[in-house]
């Protein structure tokens, strides 16, 4: 195309030479000239030119802003009249400044950028993505164009770019409903999340649903009404935090969920692994979830040191809302996976029918069980499942996990 232009400018020129027509030989010498600028653009115009994209941080927590920086630099003496970036980013992706457009890829959007750059000219733009969304964002290829003085496009080239945030749940200070007023001044709940059997606390009114292990005998015959042990909260002990990845009833492999129920089940989780640590307890982590790697169950051993809460939040970052197993089969699997002692806390939205027998053969053996019931239903759950024997409290976020300043756990 180029050089059919050159040669026919260079025909006009010789027409208009030979004829003494000066206005075809212009027109001859320019459409020669704009054929040969055409050329120099297409051939060095993204040669030297430098594209970064550069995120202040690779981790956030929902709510949060992480700074992006684009820079391009044209590192040459041939300016660059017009150079226009296509970045694909994730479609889920948000950025305060600028709205993305459709990409022609499935799952991607692009940010558009276009620029006018001088010889050796560096320019950055600054932008801010916003997680609102929990999970892990892969950010992909850049698309550069140029164009030449009058606007035309004359090179196109595609570079890698790979890039990847995680966006991890919120973690909210975690509250008693009713807390009561112990000796010494400190203020203690009457049915504490994490219990440890060797603190014996006193005794407290029977409730429907309490295990008949706990009734204390002696007590019950001298006050003539039946009281149940109470103990202090439990402190320096192993911890797994069950959460059951299953929002709606039916088989497990389905992929029907309810969105508010799974989210606020990942911000309870990382709220509660906040606290047990920040307590002193060693925390675990285990969930029948897909979270980016082949393994079908996410298992994080109980520990005690600074990046256990980071550990923990990142593998909530990358849950997905299909369960990989039966939720009473990864229940199953904790005497393969820590010793007896441990508490076991399990977080469920659902009808706990299916999986309290296995609560109940744990506690048998000497793991510590607590069910935490979330979503409409929690207190109609917990009190199914201390019916049938099962320790169990709800823990609620009002008005949505978006919005609560606390998750408020109680009987």
């Amino acid at each position: 195309m180029v050089d059919g232009q050159v040669w026919l400018g260079l025909l006009l020129a010789a027409i208009g030479a030979v004829a003494g027509a000066p206005p075809v030989l212009l027109v001859g010498i320019l459409v020669v000239l704009v054929a040969l600028l055409r050329r120099l653009w297409s051939r060095f115009g993204l040669r030297n030119v430098e594209y970064e994209r550069r995120l202040a941080s690779d981790r956030a927590v929902w709510g949060d802003e992480i700074p992006l920086e684009v820079t391009v630099w044209n590192r040459k003496l041939l300016p660059l009249p017009w150079l226009r970036a296509e970045d694909y980013v994730p479609e889920e992706m948000r950025l305060r400044e600028r709205q993305l457009s459709r990409a022609d890829r499935p799952g991607l959007a692009i940010l558009d950028n276009t620029w006018s750059l001088a010889w050796y000219e560096r320019v950055t733009r600054h932008f801010h993505v916003v997680a609102d969304r929990r999970g892990v964002f892969r950010l992909g290829a850049v698309r550069l164009r140029v164009a030449d003085l009058f606007a035309r496009e004359t090179a196109e080239e595609e570079r890698s770019r790979p890039a990847t945030y995680v966006v991890r749940p919120r973690s909210l200070p975690v509250q008693e409903r009713v807390p009561e007023r112990a000796a010494m001044g400190e203020r203690v709940a009457p049915a504490s999340l994490f219990q440890d059997p060797a603190l014996f606390a006193g005794v407290r009114p029977y409730q429907p649903g309490d295990p008949l292990r706990q009734v204390h005998w002696k007590a019950t015959a001298r006050t003539g009404q039946i009281v149940v042990k109470r103990f202090d909260p439990s402190r320096q002990r192993e911890l797994v935090l069950a959460v059951d990845i299953q929002t709606m009833e039916g088989p497990h492999w389905l992929m029907a969920y309810d969105e508010q129920v799974f989210e606020g089940l990942c911000v309870a989780a990382a709220s509660l692994a906040r606290r047990s640590l920040g307590e002193g307890a060693a925390c675990g982590l285990l969930a029948a979830a897909f979270a980016g790697t082949p393994r079908p169950v996410v298992w994080i051993p109980p520990s005690g040191s600074p990046g256990q809460l980071g550990r923990i939040t990142d593998a909530l970052a990358r849950f997905s809302p299909g369960a990989s197993a039966p939720y009473e089969d990864v229940l199953a699997s904790l005497p393969r996976r820590v010793g007896p002692g441990a508490t076991v806390v399990a977080l469920s939205g659902r009808d706990p029918a299916t999986y309290v027998g296995v609560l109940r053969r744990l506690a048998r053996v000497g793991y510590g069980v607590q069910l935490v019931a979330m979503g409409p239903d929690a207190a109609a759950l917990a009190r199914s499942a201390r019916g049938r024997g099962v320790p169990a409290m709800t823990a609620v976020l009002e008005p949505d996990w978006r919005t609560s300043d606390a998750l408020v756990v109680g009987a």
